[in-house]
């Protein structure tokens, strides 16, 4: 229970509050300081709190900066490495993680479901628009902030490409090949996937995007697998 928002204010239950995240807790204490209550001696103040509901930390300390003070405010999320996009309706695929937002799954990274927040505390919620996980998976995001889609991207031009061998069309139609990149960088090794020509051909444009001059291929839009075979 957070400390009231007005009223007569007591030092224990601020203290309770801050050790057992209960204001009304029953637990006895010797000594109480209000100044190490409010520098955070006795644990580190929560600053997913309001700044109007918790201490600011400098003298003089008073004890109506408590008021309304939630010692254990917020939800548990956890941090991950992505990159974000702009504008908000393109995947996010051949570059490095460059910042970090938290989420609420259990994994290391956020899956379908999961909410992806712009802070430690888990209070706001980025939006909708897509993350990438690493250079070649992502997810996307509603307007609430939830996890509605994967996706698993690839430069999957034919000009890009050497050493192509035809291996048969996927459940759905889809020329798949092994192939090697000609740029290492994109991925070294051989490779199972398929082609944008054919795609486009075919009519799966919806899985076709373009980013920063190059093709790329959602993967998740079709039944055609892209991973490394050895290198």
């Amino acid at each position: 229970m957070a400390v009231p928002s007005s009223g007569e204010l007591s030092l224990r239950g601020i203290r309770d509050e801050i050790g057992t995240n209960n204001y009304n807790g029953s637990t006895s204490y010797t000594n109480i300081s209000l100044n190490d209550l409010s520098i955070g001696t006795y644990d580190t103040i929560n600053i997913c709190n309001p700044a109007a509901n918790r201490p600011d930390g400098t003298e003089p300390h008073e004890m109506s900066e408590f008021y309304s003070y939630d010692h254990d405010i917020g939800v548990t999320v956890s941090s991950f490495s992505c990159t974000n996009t702009t504008p908000s309706g393109t995947q996010v695929c051949g570059q490095d993680a460059n910042s970090t937002l938290y989420h609420d799954g259990a994994g290391g990274t956020p899956t379908t479901g999961d909410s992806i927040y712009t802070t430690s505390c888990g209070t706001t919620t980025v939006g909708a628009g897509y993350f990438g996980l690493n250079t070649s998976s992502g997810v996307q995001t509603d307007s609430s902030g939830e996890v509605i889609s994967t996706y698993t991207c690839a430069r999957s031009e034919r000009r890009l490409k050497y050493n192509i061998e035809f291996i048969g069309d996927s459940p759905m139609g889809i020329p798949m090949y092994h192939f090697n990149y000609k740029d290492e960088s994109y991925g070294k090794g051989r490779f199972i996937g398929t082609m944008v020509d054919d795609l486009e051909r075919l009519g799966f444009e919806d899985s076709v995007f373009e980013q920063n001059g190059e093709i790329w291929v959602n993967y998740d839009k079709i039944d055609v697998p892209f991973m490394k075979l050895k290198d």
